[in-house]
């Protein structure tokens, strides 16, 4: 019995792993991985489309996210977006923030803590080489320092990290990054928890697999994530893209196995 449940399990897991890779294909085979590196705007435009991914409806927060690019499109994508950028941080972002207040607040789609977020991270690449923010993230990886990064996306605990972003959009912009650029070989096991995002749905398949209990904290998902699939040799990260892909469209998924 205890192996025949093994079986199931390990059976589960690849399938779930599978679904991570339908998760690469589905959101992110259409990034430029040359674009992402030399532009900045594409490169904060790859971070927005995660970071507006807060604790809210999915289809929310893919309102927030245009309704964001809207705003800055017209400003950063251009070849005037380097002066346009310096004229906007003159005026500490008047216009920006007028703009998305316009779309994005009570009343409107997301809240007024979205329109902080964003030009605390516009304020954020100021400090970087050439405002890249994927640029400076694939540099820290591949300097292995994933876990110190990860820390300092976050505004937490003094670091002059991004508002709004805390463990679970830090570890879902970056594993995404990790995934699009390849870096799997520069992500050690003790960094690895880095690129767990822990949402509702990763949480309950984590508990599905008995790996943790209820209301488990998000660092003890991260760990019991990592360790399960280091125990069964299968990438952690392409379970965690998976674990949100089955979660998020089970019904469809579901409906196809039905129709099989």
């Amino acid at each position: 019995m205890f192996g025949q449940r093994e079986k199931m399990n390990k059976k589960l897991l690849e399938a779930i792993v599978a679904n991570g890779d339908e998760y690469c294909r589905s959101y992110l085979r259409e990034y430029d991985t040359h674009a992402l590196a030399s532009d900045w705007w594409q490169a904060f435009d790859f971070f927005l489309a995660h970071a507006c991914f807060q604790g809210r409806r999915d289809e929310v927060s893919n309102r927030v996210y245009k309704n964001a690019r809207a705003v800055l499109y017209p400003l950063f994508s251009d070849k005037q977006r380097d002066q346009n950028y310096e004229a906007q941080k003159k005026t500490k972002w008047k216009d920006v923030n007028s703009g998305l207040y316009g779309r994005i607040g009570k009343g409107k789609v997301g809240k007024a803590r979205d329109v902080k977020m964003i030009l605390s991270a516009l304020s954020y690449i100021d400090r970087l080489d050439d405002r890249n923010i994927v640029a400076n993230s694939v540099a820290q990886i591949r300097s292995k320092n994933l876990q110190q990064h990860y820390a300092k996306l976050q505004a937490r605990n003094g670091n002059q990290g991004i508002i709004q972003i805390g463990p679970k959009i830090a570890a879902f912009y970056l594993r995404d990054v990790v995934s699009v650029f390849q870096l799997s070989d520069f992500v050690g096991n003790q960094s690895a928890f880095c690129l767990q995002a822990v949402d509702t749905w990763v949480c309950k398949v984590a508990e599905k697999l008995g790996i943790v209990g209820d209301d488990a904290a998000t660092s003890k998902v991260q760990g019991a994530i990592v360790s399960m699939c280091e125990e069964h040799e299968i990438s952690a990260l392409r379970f965690n893209q998976g674990a949100w892909f089955t979660g998020y469209h089970a019904f469809d998924l579901l409906l196809d196995l039905l129709s099989k």
